[in-house]
């Protein structure tokens, strides 16, 4: 409940920001992003990509259309159910991430530092392997794989700095991401690298 009145209020500080810097023209930015993802929930690292959609609205206020895809490729735990055996569990999923941008600093350098919030919509899922033998645990382990698929909501959340190249028209950009779902926010984490560029007139 907290974090629906937390969008519905960044929303309405959007709209005022829009009156307030009405004489700043809209301007339309692309930005292509990678970097590495850790699944707490699993105990999983992988990779993601992204692509986003930048539209500003002042001077330090944007909206965003994201999406990010995760895959695993590691785990840091392994499992000692029996010798030698692989850690098979994974994840990965499809993330679409409407969210709105505030630019927390902004210096004269061009140097950025924006906080963004919205929801996310997962689609993916995951795998683990469990040892379901509970009662007799002399005779060994009993492995069962188990999946989940996900077609879920939730909360996502970024922390972004941003610094100007000799190109006026691209940027780069670090982020540290996090989408939470089921009241537990750092389900997934990403941290990523950006290439920015923009098409509309500033």
């Amino acid at each position: 409940m907290k974090a629906n009145q937390l969008i519905l209020l960044l929303i309405f500080f959007s709209s005022s920001q829009c009156l307030v810097q009405a004489q700043d023209r809209p301007k339309l930015q692309y930005t292509v992003g990678a970097g590495g993802s850790h699944d707490p929930n699993n105990m999983l690292y992988g990779l993601n990509f992204s692509n986003e959609l930048n539209y500003r609205l002042g001077k330090r206020t944007s909206l965003n259309a994201g999406l990010l895809f995760y895959q695993s490729i590691g785990s840091f735990e392994n499992d000692n159910f029996a010798p030698g055996q692989k850690n098979r569990n994974h994840s990965s999923g499809f993330f679409i991430n409407p969210s709105f941008k505030y630019r927390l600093i902004q210096r004269p350098s061009e140097f950025n530092l924006s906080f963004a919030l919205g929801p996310t919509l997962q689609l993916g899922g995951e795998g683990y392997i469990a040892n379901i033998n509970f009662f007799n645990p002399e005779d060994g382990p009993n492995l069962a794989s188990f999946t989940d698929s996900y077609q879920r909501i939730g909360i996502f959340a970024e922390l972004e700095a941003e610094w100007k190249t000799k190109n006026p028209n691209v940027r780069n950009a670090v982020s540290l991401a996090a989408t939470g779902f089921d009241e537990y926010l750092r389900w997934y984490v990403h941290a990523s690298y950006k290439i920015r560029f923009g098409i509309g007139k500033k």
